[in-house]
């Protein structure tokens, strides 16, 4: 009986599926790897199918065997190496990632290609067959790509060493890019019998496929992120979005014979960077879970499928075959210690650096898988190779991938343990066994209220002190600790990965704009790339300065409306990114005597925090005092987010406790969502107010006349300046006269000792050398955040000759101002 392929296909799905978690179940507490199991149980059904037990016993699933064994490469690397891909490079930390890619691109693209070529000599002294040379590159580009899934999940079960992770994945991430780009060269090559190509033109083509694909990622990335930013809390749209760009920018690419390896990577960068802040809060954690699912079900799925293919497909009766393999896999092993050995030198001073032992773990982690039998299917398929060459080449393929996976992959804990690598650092252990002591002593502290309570005093105490191992907990929270210089650097990450999760936090909540988030975690990692510090942070300083553009634009009056917006947006960023590191930093600070090794340590970290409460305080002061009503809209926006949460917290609490049914719960949350959408999009004001008027005229003027009190307050235009911002340059023309209506200027001119300082403050006069059609003798730059009044010349003049008081006040002030500068 014929079954229809498409029940074929669904059934191995549901029965991989099963297979999987009957296996995932079995090896709970082994240490196991789960794709080396699915791989020994793929590698048998394939040869039990191959003996034809399963033809006369269960047809049904002997068709379904039949039919994966014959499956195109096709099918293998474009419906699962897209999942694999962008879930790997999406679950990487950006940053870490960046801080190591010369590290990477090092291992990924000259390592590779020593690889390869090393391969090559060996295919071609070695080997019985008498391949040619591109036939011999062809074989070492294929069997060069690392797939280091077993390895990768080990780390993270049993060390937790997120850079040696993030080393070993990002490599087998770019080497698949870089492996499958020399594969379709050497491809070529090794059908047309010819070698054309020179060493030039390989390169240039690598470039270019590299660079395309680099392109094609980051397109569509920012295609697709700025569309999910247009989109509010819809997990079906942003998911549905995130799967449509992984798989098109794959086909895409490819089809345009393009590097699809490195522009998934590229789109999953652009997601995991930039576009975080771009996809909504509440879907955020969905979206990671369900690519993690996918990639667990891919790699299920795959690992059977490899397993059931190496049994099915390669020949097994060719002895040269055989001893061609037990040659190949120690020389594989060779060639990879030799490629990092050459390397080394350079490992360690690039990046992060990497230790021998590292070393050794990168080495033995170089496991072959899905990627490079794909390749070597493709070549059995295509026929376009003699056949008894394409299946040398999947025989030997094949039998690495076996060998490095069940070798390698069930062998690396053991290795992990002999090099000390298969727990926590000491720091961080010394951190968990804090936080244990931490837990041991709330638990205590629960324990005699628990024991008066009506419902449990009868309970065996002394049972259950055993059952959640209390004693022992406490007896272990003061474990040896490490040197101090170690354990304070641990603290001190500790404590900027809580003051990183804040932001976030405060983004989730709608308390901090999605700009501001993107700014302060970057300074967060910088600081985790570097020393660890804390405090001061004046990497803040710079953002809070006005643009050298934007202050430039600002004085030409054809620019002044546009850059005045502009600058208004920048107070707001400003005080988003103010207010959102306050909020950080006392965060930061309820954590520090729980984190801290001891007590000098602590009060160092909180004299740091409180260096970095300061300096957010002044700047936030500024704000207040220039612009209160960009505060008062900034802090509306805020406290109407919170209360829309609340209000969603509360119709979900009566949903779970089914006061309300699920429909009439569902209409209030949209209509909540649709509100906080509505705000989200809303301007913080509807126009630019840089200043208003003064409330009353400075002490010069309030002696003048009414009429030229009125033409003073009606003419006068008020301006806001940052701090640091270049108000008037020296020896620019003055067509106004100006006064400090806000904040302090700093106004320096040159004299014969060097240069002289001083600081105006509101009420003082500026620029009065304006009256007199001169150029500024000084330079005036705000001291902090101010605003300065301006009154044009020709207005000036004409009111001093109506006005007594007033020329003699402002003569007065000139003849002061030019005093100063003579002297």
């Amino acid at each position: 009986m014929q079954f229809e392929l498409a029940l074929l296909a669904l059934l191995f799905l549901i029965l991989s599926l099963l297979v999987g978690a009957l296996v995932r179940h079995s090896l709970k507490g082994l240490p196991v790897p789960y794709t080396v199991v699915l791989l020994i149980i793929g590698l048998l059904l394939g040869l039990v199918q191959r003996a034809g037990v399963f033809t006369g016993t269960t047809p049904m699933l002997a068709q379904t065997l039949e039919l994966v064994s014959q499956i195109s490469p096709q099918v293998i690397l474009y419906l699962f190496l897209p999942t694999l891909i962008f879930e790997s490079a999406f679950s990487l930390e950006v940053h870490l990632f960046r801080r190591m890619a010369p590290q990477i691109a090092l291992l990924a693209i000259p390592g590779l290609v020593m690889a390869t070529l090393l391969t090559a000599l060996l295919a071609r002294e070695w080997f019985p067959w008498e391949w040619s040379w591109a036939l011999c590159l062809l074989f070492g580009a294929l069997i060069s790509a690392t797939d280091p899934v077993a390895v990768v999940a080990l780390l993270k079960e049993v060390s937790s060493r997120k850079r040696l992770e993030t080393l070993i994945e990002g490599e087998s991430l770019l080497n698949d890019g870089t492996a499958i780009v020399l594969f379709g060269l050497f491809y070529a090559m090794a059908v047309s019998g010819a070698v054309s190509a020179t060493p030039l033109n390989v390169v240039l083509e690598f470039v270019w496929v590299v660079a395309g694909g680099l392109m094609v990622g980051a397109i569509t990335g920012v295609i697709v992120i700025a569309w999910i930013g247009k989109v509010f809390n819809d997990p079906i749209i942003e998911i549905t979005l995130s799967v449509v760009a992984a798989y098109l920018v794959f086909f895409i690419a490819e089809r345009l014979h393009l590097s699809g390896v490195v522009a998934l990577v590229t789109l999953a960068f652009v997601f995991a960077g930039a576009g975080r802040t771009r996809i909504s809060p509440e879907v955020a954690g969905f979206l990671h879970h369900f690519w993690e699912m996918m990639a667990h079900m891919a790699n299920t799925v795959i690992f059977l499928l490899v397993g059931i293919l190496i049994a099915a497909r390669v020949p097994l009766d060719q002895p040269d075959l055989w001893w061609s393999l037990a040659l190949l896999y120690p020389a594989l092993l060779v060639i990879r210690g030799a490629t990092i050995g050459a390397l080394l030198p350079l490992l360690k001073r690039m990046g992060i650096g990497l230790t021998r032992e590292k070393a050794l773990v990168l080495l033995w982690g170089g496991l072959r898988g899905a990627v490079s039998l794909a390749l070597a299917l493709t070549i059995a398929v295509d026929g376009l190779l003699p056949r008894e060459v394409a299946d040398q080449i999947l025989f030997l393929c094949a039998g690495t991938v076996v060998l490095t996976i069940v070798v390698n992959g069930s062998s690396m804990g053991r290795l992990l343990g002999l090099l000390g690598l298969n727990r926590l650092p000491e720091p961080k252990q010394a951190t968990v066994d804090r936080v244990k002591g931490i837990v041991a002593e709330e638990l205590n502290q629960m324990l005699p209220k628990m024991m008066a309570h009506p419902f449990l005093n009868r309970a065996d105490w002394a049972q259950v002190k055993r059952n959640i191992k209390l004693q022992e907990r406490t007896l272990d929270s003061g474990g040896r600790l490490p040197p101090s210089s170690a354990q304070g650097l641990a603290c001190r990450r500790r404590l900027l990965e809580t003051e990183r999760q804040s932001y976030w936090s405060q983004f989730e909540s709608g308390t901090l704009g999605r700009h501001s988030t993107q700014l302060l975690v970057q300074l967060v990692e910088r600081a985790l790339d570097g020393d660890a510090e804390i405090g001061p942070r004046g990497a803040l300083q710079p953002l809070w300065a006005t643009p050298l553009w934007l202050s430039w634009g600002r004085r030409f009056p054809i620019f002044q409306a546009p850059a005045n917006s502009v600058f208004y947006n920048h107070l707001a960023l400003g005080y988003d990114l103010a207010r959102g590191f306050m909020e950080a930093q006392l965060e930061l600070k309820s954590h520090i005597q729980e984190l801290a090794p001891d007590n000098s340590l602590a009060q160092r970290l909180e004299g740091e925090v409180e260096q970095n409460l300061s300096m957010a305080e002044r700047h936030i002061s500024q704000i207040r005092g220039c612009h209160p009503e960009l505060v008062q809209a900034l802090e509306t926006q805020a406290a109407s987010r919170l209360l829309l949460n609340r209000e969603r917290t509360v119709i979900r609490r009566q949903m779970g406790m089914a006061v309300l049914a699920q429909p009439e719960a569902q209409r209030l949350l949209e209509g909540v969502e649709g509100r906080m959408h509505n705000l989200q999009r809303s301007s913080i004001v509807a126009r630019p107010d840089l200043g208003g008027q003064p409330h009353s005229l400075f002490a010069w003027a309030k002696e003048c006349t009414e009429a030229t009190q009125a033409a003073l307050m009606e003419r006068l235009v008020i301006t806001t300046y940052g701090e640091g911002e270049v108000i008037i340059d020296v020896d620019s023309e003055l067509t106004r006269i100006g006064m400090v209506v806000e904040g302090s200027v700093e106004s320096s001119w040159p004299t014969s000792g060097g240069t002289t300082a001083e600081i105006l403050l509101p009420g003082e006069m500026l620029a009065l050398s304006a009256l007199k059609k001169g150029r500024s003798k000084a330079q005036y730059r705000g001291k902090s955040l101010c605003q300065i009044g301006w009154l044009e010349r020709d207005l000036v003049n004409t009111l001093m000759i109506r006005d007594p008081v007033l020329m003699g006040r402002l003569s007065e002030q000139l003849t002061l101002e030019t005093r100063a500068f003579d002297e």
